[in-house]
């Protein structure tokens, strides 16, 4: 199949990676001309902009930081729905607004395309390992289409409902993990304040019910000295979207608008560039610990 990719991130050229060695036809773009280069060593095509990836693909996938980056790139004169032919698809993996997914689908829809939002989670070994969740909204029979491409990236593929709902799923998602990294922030540092060994601590919580897939990762991560590979803006940008999402449906949010101010108070001292891992060294900082 002739696919092509827009957006070459950390997740995107992982997911870009594994459908080239899937063996589909690949072309690829960013607004960043260096990194599409390792895909283009091993048999990738360039493209000059999304509208010129859309006339050579047959389905098209992006990976962009968030809503107003996928309109500009789907819907502008030089975007993927300028070139797309009729009866080919778009799917976005980005962590997107639900409504603006339903705005993309509806017009792709009028003008004989296919449109799945299909977010991903794992982060980015998941996407170098190809063993992503996906949640996928569209049509079912775009979906079964679709499916079997999807699985190129991800191991777990789940059809969630109509357009919008995997966004709905992700954001759902990143809301309780980010909760949970926040609790994990504070129970660790009550821990290393008291004394106690950060490695001994993680070891009990991981087999008690204080357990998180957030909290086993990023704390084995923190003391490894490595990273998650996941920069503060785009935390930000989740919750925010999570809190407008929860606010628009009338549920009454008390930690998630909470949880959105921590992280941007974070961003806003200077972190937005930096890997989402550092906000637990700083709640170790303001504690008084030092690592």
């Amino acid at each position: 199949m002739k696919v092509g990719f827009i957006g070459l991130g950390n997740m995107g050229n992982a997911m870009a990676n594994n459908i080239l060695k899937s063996g589909h036809e690949l072309t690829v773009y960013d607004i960043d001309r260096d990194k599409g280069r390792n895909l283009e060593k091993i048999g990738a095509n360039w493209a000059i902009n999304p509208r010129d990836l859309a006339t050579q693909s047959e389905v098209v996938f992006s990976s962009l930081p968030g809503p107003r980056e996928v309109e500009s790139v789907v819907l502008s004169e030089s975007g993927v729905f300028a070139g797309l032919a009729n009866g080919t698809a778009y799917i976005d993996t980005t962590t997107n607004a639900p409504a603006t997914m339903r705005n993309i689908a509806e017009i792709g829809s009028s003008n004989g395309f296919q449109v799945l939002d299909a977010p991903i989670s794992g982060g980015i070994f998941g996407a170098r390992n190809a063993t992503l969740s996906v949640f996928v909204g569209g049509t079912k029979e775009t979906f079964d289409r679709y499916q079997p491409l999807l699985q190129n990236i991800g191991k777990n593929i789940f059809y969630m409902g109509p357009t919008g709902s995997g966004n709905v799923t992700k954001l759902v998602n990143n809301v309780m993990l980010f909760i949970n990294l926040v609790g994990a922030c504070e129970g660790f540092s009550i821990g290393a304040k008291a004394g106690l060994n950060l490695p001994a601590l993680l070891d009990v919580i991981t087999r008690s019910m204080g357990q998180s897939v957030m909290m086993e990762r990023c704390m084995s991560l923190l003391l490894k000295n490595e990273k998650m590979y996941s920069a503060t803006e785009l935390a930000v940008k989740d919750m925010h979207l999570g809190v407008e999402l929860g606010r628009e449906l009338g549920v009454p949010l008390e930690l998630t608008p909470l949880v959105e101010e921590i992280f941007t108070r974070f961003r806003d001292s200077g972190h937005g560039e930096e890997d989402i891992n550092m906000i637990i060294n700083d709640f170790m900082q303001r504690s008084g610990v030092d690592r």
